[in-house]
């Protein structure tokens, strides 16, 4: 399907430029590609607009919770199946009931008692990763992206934006177990929630979300993110050349295959130029 082919939303005469001016920085090229693919991320992380932050982290808050409710069916069928080859088959005494099971003839639940809490876990789920690309959002804006490369520096704040989002969905947890469950069950599942299973949950969601959440927001939001990245990595590495030419001298840094020194001149030349341009306008 189209929609899961890797689409091509930065320019590759931008991206050949960055690797090109890290390359005269003196990055080897693995590193340089690694570096630069973890900062093209977080340029467009923090670049992309709410909405298409909002969609991209409620998609994959969504894929989280269905592949849990997955996992746990199967994991439940595998249960039902290992104790039933042990259950001896039906005497003179009528069909044996597996404990909560009921009456293998009849039911009293409606598929409406299943559907509702799978759709209000998926739910609850989705919004918490629309939470959490808000704060990723926030917190590269934070760190400072739109304006270093190298400089990044992550404010702790974040911390405390994704306990209080887990703290809300817990709230909504609690709420929907209330709303659906009885009274003898409410208090239990509560405490549970509280003590194991919000916080594991937390935990398996820090894990998968960064890798989904990266993986969807190229597809769902159109930004260019090279186009912003280039000239901010552009001026840091001819700034850096421009420094050791003031330490070593100019002639240090004239080689057989390219010439760092006419680079840095050029990209200093053009991006004043440009700014120059914006201030008049």
């Amino acid at each position: 399907m189209p929609w899961f082919s890797d689409p091509q939303r930065d320019s590759l005469q931008d991206i050949a430029a960055a690797h090109r001016a890290l390359a005269f920085a003196g990055y080897p090229r693995t590193q340089a590609t690694a570096e630069y693919e973890s900062y093209l991320y977080r340029v467009r992380a923090a670049l992309a607009s709410p909405r298409h932050t909002l969609r991209a982290g409620f998609l994959a808050g969504a894929a989280i919770a269905v592949a849990l409710m997955l996992t746990a069916g199967v994991l439940s069928f595998l249960l039902v199946v290992i104790l039933g080859s042990g259950v001896p088959s039906p005497g003179p005494a009528g069909p044996i009931v597996v404990p909560g099971t009921g009456d293998p003839g009849t039911s009293d639940r409606s598929p409406l008692d299943l559907v509702l809490p799978v759709a209000t876990s998926i739910v609850i789920l989705a919004v918490a990763g629309a939470a959490t690309a808000l704060v990723t959002r926030g917190r590269w804006r934070g760190a400072g992206v739109l304006v270093t490369f190298s400089d990044v520096a992550p404010r702790q704040t974040y911390l405390l934006q994704s306990v209080a989002v887990w703290v809300g969905i817990g709230a909504l947890m609690v709420l929907a177990v209330r709303w659906r469950g009885d009274e003898d069950m409410v208090t239990g599942a509560i405490v549970m929630l509280a003590f194991a299973g919000i916080p594991m949950l937390a935990f398996f969601f820090a894990a998968v979300f960064p890798s989904l959440y990266r993986w969807l927001l190229p597809r769902v939001s159109p930004l260019d993110a090279a186009a912003y990245a280039r000239p901010i990595i552009e001026l840091e590495v001819a700034m850096q050349i421009d420094s050791e030419r003031e330490t070593h001298g100019r002639g240090t840094f004239h080689r057989a295959f390219y010439d760092r020194s006419t680079w840095a001149d050029e990209v200093l030349a053009r991006l004043d130029t440009s700014r120059r341009g914006r201030r008049r306008r």
